[in-house]
């Protein structure tokens, strides 16, 4: 095969999308669902009489089909560059409700702009009501009302595309995707108010141990103890966990404290960061972007991508500190239902959790137990796979 066939080949295994007009907004979503999530390529043009005479797989988002080929109406969402509440209609998918209803289309709905409503967390510019830590709520979110948030509904939607696009294009290449699980332990202490720091220092006169604890030695002592801990629970299922230090040597990463769009993410670029794992609801386990695959931040205000990675924390363990009336029996069949949607669509699953509820001490005794069954309940023993 001389080196213009090969060439060919590779562009035919290309997928080319004819768009009127490339927005920033298309640029961005298209690349997420088709290189990120479906692990496939995609090129762009804006020239008729060029999709027209392209001999490759192809397909159109615009107002209305250019000829024969596989056509998804678009909405206005991602041809706007402006802040403003969208008008949403919804439609049935399966059995679901879905967001940005089309007729005439490909499938029933605006893939794109929904993905995009999501994964940039529209709403969350738009006026809502701020819970006590200034922070968007699960509740207000479009994903709880339409009973999708504890789908990575991109994700899903992006197979159901893939099926579609394979069954038009056998020839179209998907690089293959692998399931990962990854528990990120936040080593930070919690934050806490100006009057509990002088009851703490007042407490110090009555005994050298929790002396000892809030110096620098017993914190090093404490996180270290807790690494080890979680180093020798995950080891027999062949894992390991991320952990995230508090300190002058980890600037690269963040993840203290609940997510505030866009000052977060304007604060983490501002400080270096290169990667956020706090998009998640604190208290409320599910996908808050609709995704179970890491994304660049897209800045809604200057309309352009950004380097800043987000990971979409599935699982806050703050979540088992605010709900007491869930034993661990049902937060446990909770997490498995994300954990096993997640493994279905070989998407990635990440759970967040503090130092100080995997502490040694009273408080931490339920988050170790929690941690433990969660590692018995998700994941098989490295042993048991190599006998597969």
């Amino acid at each position: 095969m001389d080196i213009w066939a090969e060439y060919h080949n590779f562009i035919s295994m290309k997928l080319l999308v004819y768009v009127p007009l490339l927005t920033p907004r298309i640029k961005y979503i298209f690349n997420f669902i088709f290189n990120d999530v479906m692990k496939t390529q995609v090129g762009f043009s804006s020239n008729l009489e060029e999709f027209r005479l392209a001999d490759i797989p192809k397909i159109s988002y615009a107002d209305h089909p250019v000829g024969n080929e596989m056509f998804f109406k678009n909405s206005d969402l991602l041809l706007s560059h402006t802040i403003v509440p969208p008008t949403i209609k919804t439609t049935a998918f399966g059995d679901t409700i879905v967001p940005f209803a089309v007729e005439g289309s490909t499938l029933p709905f605006d893939i794109f702009a929904a993905s995009f409503y999501f994964v940039s967390r529209y709403e969350e510019y738009l006026p809502f009501n701020r819970n006590d830590n200034c922070s968007f709520s699960a509740d207000q979110s479009l994903q709880h009302k339409l009973k999708l948030l504890e789908i990575p509904v991109i994700d899903a939607w992006a197979l159901i595309l893939k099926n579609i696009l394979i069954k038009r294009f056998p020839k179209l290449l998907f690089f293959k995707k692998t399931f990962s699980f990854q528990s990120i332990i936040c080593m930070v202490p919690d934050q806490r108010g100006q009057s509990h720091r002088l009851i703490q220092i007042a407490s110090r006169v009555f005994g050298t141990i929790r002396t000892k604890l809030t110096s620098k030695d017993g914190r090093e002592f404490r996180q270290t103890e807790i690494k080890n801990f979680i180093e020798t629970l995950q080891r027999p299922y062949g894992t390991s966990a991320q952990f995230y230090f508090n300190n002058p040597r980890d600037t690269a990463n963040a993840c203290e404290g609940e997510m505030r769009l866009p000052e977060s993410c304007l604060k983490s670029i501002n400080a270096g960061v290169n990667n956020d794992f706090r998009m998640g609801y604190p208290k409320t386990p599910g996908f808050r972007a609709g995704t179970c695959t890491p994304f660049h931040w897209y800045d809604l205000q200057l309309e352009k991508n950004t380097h800043l990675i987000l990971y979409p924390i599935a699982v806050n363990d703050m979540s088992f500190k605010l709900d007491r009336y869930m034993n661990s029996t049902q937060m446990l069949a909770q997490w498995k239902n994300l954990f096993d949607t997640v493994k279905l669509l070989e998407g990635n699953f990440y759970m967040l959790w503090h130092q100080d509820n995997l502490d040694n001490a009273e408080k931490g005794k339920f988050g170790r137990k929690l941690y433990r069954e969660m590692l018995g309940n998700f994941l098989p023993l490295a042993h048991d796979l190599q006998l597969k």
